[in-house]
């Protein structure tokens, strides 16, 4: 009976182990997320017609397709050759999200002139959709894959009370 429990069942249970830890995983792309919203921005700061159209291309379709003229609406004012957009990191997803879409999260810096001299510096972030059909990723530019419970809970202070009400207190 040992023998039998060595030789057939100790590794008929282990391949079962192991085929079922092993998650399926998404191939990523070559063009890492950081590259794309890097490119993305910096097609938008060079401005003119061509360079919008590029960064028109890298938008996602997958919830609702904008023309190029909203688009360019959007864009044309995003920003000055001084305004810089600095990408602090990239964050490639563990398993799809409940639409069963790949979001990778691109956190950034972005640094703006200011009229009192010196340089206004905010972060901010942009989600990048995987698409599978052409594996790439492409930039979720409605944002229509974050969530807006993440901003709500960063908005509020430890007590649970919201930084706007305790502003409106103080006046």
């Amino acid at each position: 009976m040992k023998y039998v429990l060595r030789t057939f069942i100790w590794p008929l249970l282990a391949t079962i182990v192991f085929i079922g830890c092993t998650k399926p995983q998404a191939k990523f792309p070559e063009a890492k997320p950081e590259e794309v919203a890097s490119r993305f921005f910096k097609l938008l700061a060079d401005g003119g017609r061509l360079s919008n159209q590029e960064a028109f291309k890298m938008v996602s379709t997958k919830y609702g397709v904008m023309d190029i003229d909203s688009f360019r609406k959007w864009t044309e004012n995003y920003g000055t050759a001084q305004s810089k957009i600095k990408v602090l990191q990239a964050v490639l997803p563990a398993k799809p999200n409940k639409s069963g879409d790949w979001i990778a999260v691109v956190k950034l810096e972005v640094n703006t002139p200011s009229i009192f001299d010196a340089n206004f510096k905010t972060s901010s972030q942009v989600n990048l959709i995987l698409d599978q059909k052409a594996n790439e990723w492409q930039i979720d530019f409605n944002a229509d894959t974050i969530d807006e419970s993440t901003f709500v809970k960063e908005s509020q202070t430890a007590d649970g009370t919201e930084l706007a009400s305790k502003a409106e207190g103080a006046k």
